[in-house]
């Protein structure tokens, strides 16, 4: 796309574009919404990762600071863990400039089933920083709500390795795990709506075709994916978000119903449009750790340069890294992704 104009083209504000390529327009230029969440954004208001995940309101203002310096699209809007951090009971454990770490789980056998109570969002206030993220800049830009999936939920309380036993030992107790712990999925992503989010991320890290098998993934995660999805996309549009390599199921993630596949870096782009096909927008996939932690500017302009020719033609794509910016990229690689962004995203 490069060299190609937007000349005579009335600019847009960054949630029109969002907009634009959700309803199957062509923006002014490709929007871009890199994944910078609690992982990286609270360096940008001189706070610790700590702080900003036990307080939702040092989240909220760090997601706010990022977007202003680096000028990008839209913005992430995650809940608070709060002064007493869990996931659906499973203790969680934050220091320093960490990532939260889930240090035990919950569900040992059938019997645990029933701790698996459907959490509320709003106890605590949880989600009142989310609402006020919303007020400050979504008259603007994008604001996605983000929430894990059952599956992904079900391997948090479970424990990953039981889990994964679980496939071959137990497959029934799999789907009834899975099953108690969506209404978790749909209790967040309706909550995220309520305090106004543009649109939803699902996370379902777990069920990579780098972690598990397709077939596996055809098994189990694919039908919570779908079910919840259905329940939620008709409110708000949905982006389903698979870490790593998803090219083996990328047939099946099309029919889940998300608008939206975000797509980690080891995923080519121009083979994943030819396998989804033009109705669905993809959002990716700078290398988040060779090229935005490790590499040059020079780097991050060509990975860039390289993602946008792949996939940025028809207009359903969204500039993005693969996953999480981690807290060490340097300052001017995140910047250089928006301007080369900027530069290269002109139709």
């Amino acid at each position: 796309m490069e060299g190609s104009s937007g000349a005579g083209r009335e600019p847009m504000t960054p949630k029109q574009r969002f907009q634009a390529v959700l309803a199957g327009d062509i923006p002014d230029t490709v929007p871009i919404i890199p994944v910078i969440d609690g992982y990286y954004a609270p360096q940008v208001i001189g706070r610790a990762n700590d702080e900003c995940f036990m307080d939702g309101g040092c989240l909220a203002a760090a997601l706010e600071g990022a977007l202003e310096r680096y000028g990008y699209d839209g913005t992430l809007a995650e809940m608070g863990l709060g002064s007493h951090p869990n996931v659906l009971g499973c203790p969680v454990e934050v220091e320093g400039n960490d990532v939260p770490l889930v240090v035990d789980t919950v569900v040992r056998d059938r019997r645990d089933l029933e701790k698996l109570a459907e959490p509320d969002p709003w106890s605590e206030r949880k989600m009142e920083p989310v609402r006020r993220l919303v007020d400050s800049v979504g008259a603007g830009h994008a604001v996605l709500g983000s929430v894990r999936s059952p599956f992904e939920y079900a391997a948090t309380v479970r424990g990953l390795v039981g889990f994964m036993t679980d496939f071959y030992r137990d497959p029934e107790f799999v789907h009834q795990l899975i099953a108690a712990t969506k209404p978790a999925t749909l209790a967040v992503g309706r909550a995220l709506i309520e305090a106004g989010v543009d649109a939803l991320v699902i996370k379902d890290s777990f069920a990579s075709s780098s972690m598990i098998s397709p077939d596996h993934y055809r098994r189990f995660a694919f039908p919570a994916e779908a079910e919840v999805i259905g329940e939620l996309a008709g409110e708000v549009p949905v982006i389903l978000h698979i870490c790593r390599n998803s090219m083996p199921i990328l047939a099946e993630m099309a029919r889940t119903g998300a608008a939206v596949l975000e797509l980690d870096s080891p995923v080519d782009l121009a083979g994943a449009r030819r396998v989804v096909g033009e109705g669905i927008v993809l959002k990716g996939n700078i290398d988040a750790v060779a090229v935005m932690e490790k590499g040059s500017v020079a780097d991050v302009e060509q990975a860039v340069r390289v993602a946008i020719e792949a996939a940025a033609a028809e207009g359903r794509f969204i500039l993005s890294t693969g996953d999480s910016i981690p807290l060490a990229a340097p300052e001017e690689n995140v910047a250089a992704l928006v301007e080369y962004g900027r530069k290269y995203g002109r139709y």
